[in-house]
C-alpha cells in the first residue's frame, strides 16, 4: 500500500484532531463533575440543621470560609473571643441562641510556621438528644462535603478528602453534653 504524504498528513491531522477533541471533552466532563458536586455540598449544606449553618457559616472552603494555609493572624470573626486562648491560635465562641448553654467554641490552629492547619469545633449544648440531632445533621453534611464516613463507637472520620482529615466525637458527660469535631490539613 503506497500512501502519498498529502495523505499521511490528513490522517495524522484528523487523529491528532481527534485526540484534542477527547482532551477538551474530559476537562469539560471534569468541570460539570466539580460544579455538580459543588451543587450537591450547597444542597446538603441548605438541609442542615440550623447550628451546623451557624457553626460552618457556609459550604464554602472547609468550614467559615476559611483554607488551610492561610496565616494565622488573617483570620478574623464576626463572633466573640472566647475566654481562652491556645498558645499557637485563636479561638472564639459562637451562641446558638440566647439561653449561654448552646454553643461552640471554635479554635483555628497554626503550625509552626504560622499558617492554619487545624479547626477544632468544641460544641456544648443543653440536652444529650440535640447531640445525636446534631450529629446526625452534620455527618449528613460531611458525607456529601468530605466523602463518605467510617463510625466506631463515638468517633466518626472522614478520610478521602485530598486536604482533610475529619474526627466527630460524641463527648458527652452526664452534666455536659457535647462534640468534638477536628479538622484537620493532609500533609
Amino acid at each position: 500500500m503506497n500512501i502519498k504524504p498529502l495523505s499521511l498528513l490528513f490522517i495524522v491531522f484528523t487523529m491528532s484532531l481527534g485526540a484534542c477533541n477527547q482532551d477538551t471533552n474530559s476537562s469539560e466532563n471534569t468541570q460539570i463533575s466539580g460544579a455538580t458536586a459543588q451543587i450537591k455540598i450547597k444542597e446538603a449544606w441548605n438541609a442542615s440543621h440550623e447550628w451546623v449553618k451557624q457553626m460552618t457559616l457556609s459550604d464554602s472552603l472547609i468550614v467559615r470560609n476559611k483554607s488551610w494555609g492561610i496565616d494565622i493572624n488573617q483570620i478574623k470573626e464576626s463572633v466573640e473571643m472566647a475566654e481562652s486562648q491556645p498558645k499557637s491560635g485563636k479561638s472564639y465562641s459562637l451562641y446558638f441562641d440566647d439561653s449561654d448553654l448552646n454553643f461552640v467554641d471554635i479554635t483555628y490552629m497554626a503550625n509552626e510556621q504560622g499558617k492554619l492547619n487545624e479547626i477544632d469545633l468544641d460544641i456544648y449544648v443543653e440536652e444529650n438528644a440535640q447531640v445525636s440531632e446534631l450529629q446526625k445533621s452534620i455527618k449528613e453534611y460531611f458525607d456529601v462535603k468530605f466523602g463518605a464516613s467510617k463510625s466506631t463507637g463515638k468517633k466518626t472520620s472522614w478520610t478521602q478528602n485530598k486536604n482533610t482529615q475529619v474526627e466527630m466525637e460524641d463527648v458527652s458527660t452526664s452534666k455536659d453534653p457535647g462534640i468534638k469535631i477536628i479538622l484537620k490539613a493532609k500533609s
